[in-house]
């Protein structure tokens, strides 16, 4: 890299004005929080569909890699900040907002691969690489949980060596041309990391269990970012050039989905199906049919019709009736009157059709 592209150690804590620490502190916030949406979504959905691990790992690799970019240049005033009694560590932090708001980003983030790789259909996924002779097979969960471990692994590669000369020297200086190798790679990382989701997107033809909610608002933070560091700050173009890349890959995959999402919704591709098998099998096909998937089995956008149905709630009588008529059991000998089997089955075809989502449901459906 140039030289007047590296960046140098911070050596004295800031003076920071009020309003300046309380969007330090909303930053710290909003990045704990940003994860969620995208986390919920694939839970109420119980489905990965639309959503790439290759990018949630690279995204996984260049976030702690950047906070240890971040932890590595502010280290100087890291170890400043604990010199004294806790009210000078807590007015230290100012200083130090960006490496909390990236930490807590990170481990926001983070927390989506687990979720994602709970509900991943398990189908079979090959690594070929024909030049080397390699011809692997995994399951998808598997797949999954090996990358899982590359990332741990690489991570902690970065990671260790540099606390240990950290711990050793007490300064920033010994790691600088380290933090600046750290530095292009995590630029290489954020340039490159959205692009297998596009890839995604464009194949899923849709959201599916992508959130609108967390790349978009992402999307416009970074716009803000990147505004803040160009016109105000006069930034170097290293450090503003690479997230604008990636958001404006976010916003052209959220456009994508929107535009396919809406099309479908527009040839009817969301209306809910009132026959059973017909739920199965939308089911089996969107889920793999796997243990986890075939828990539910709705439609993919579905509300949550059937979850707590009037039947499941009667005891005996008519209740019982419509249970076994619903699990296959006898006709109307536990019925009530003139109420059997054929009976039973109307009653629940007709609650299923009156059941209505929740506004929580609906706005989810609409924005999540």
């Amino acid at each position: 890299m140039l030289r007047g592209d590296e960046v140098t150690c911070l050596n004295h804590l800031e003076d920071v004005s009020p309003a300046a620490a309380a969007l330090g502190i909303f930053s710290v916030c909003f990045s704990t929080l940003v994860g969620i949406p995208q986390a919920y979504k694939i839970h109420r959905l119980r489905s990965a569909r639309g959503v790439s691990f290759l990018t949630l790992g690279l995204g996984n690799v260049g976030g702690f890699l950047y906070v240890l970019n971040l932890t590595i240049l502010h280290y100087n005033q890291i170890t400043l900040s604990l010199s004294k009694d806790f009210a000078f560590w807590l007015a230290a932090q100012r200083s130090l907002v960006f490496v909390w708001v990236e930490l807590f980003n990170a481990l926001s983030m983070l927390a989506i691969y687990p979720v994602a790789a709970y509900y991943v259909q398990d189908a079979a996924c090959s690594v070929r690489v024909d030049a080397l002779g390699v011809n692997w097979v995994f399951g998808m969960k598997q797949a999954v949980f090996y990358g899982f471990i590359a990332q741990v692994l690489v991570v902690l590669l970065a990671w260790v060596p540099a606390l240990a000369v950290l711990g050793s020297t007490g300064r920033c200086e010994p790691l600088m041309v380290y933090g600046n190798v750290l530095g292009f790679v995590v630029g290489v990382i954020i340039i490159s990391k959205f692009l297998p989701q596009l890839q995604a997107s464009i194949y899923a033809k849709g959201s599916h269990s992508l959130s609108y909610v967390t790349y978009g608002v992402d999307a416009v933070a970074g716009v803000v970012a990147w505004a803040q560091k160009f016109f105000i700050t006069k930034e170097r173009i290293s450090t503003w050039l690479p997230p604008l890349f990636l958001h404006a890959l976010e916003v052209i995959v959220l456009s994508l989905n929107y535009y396919h999402d809406s099309r479908r919704k527009a040839e009817g591709g969301d209306k809910h199906e009132s026959d059973d098998d017909e739920r199965a099998s939308e089911g089996d096909h969107l889920y793999g049919g796997t243990d986890n998937s075939r828990a539910d089995t709705s439609p993919l956008l579905a509300p949550a019709v059937g979850v707590d149905r009037p039947s499941d709630r009667l005891g005996g009588g008519e209740g019982s009736s419509e249970v076994r008529a619903r699990d296959g059991g006898g006709g109307g000998g536990g019925g009530s009157g003139s109420d059997g089997g054929g009976g039973s089955s109307d009653r629940i075809a007709r609650s299923r059709e009156k059941a209505e989502p929740s506004a929580f449901d609906k706005f989810v459906d609409a924005f999540l």
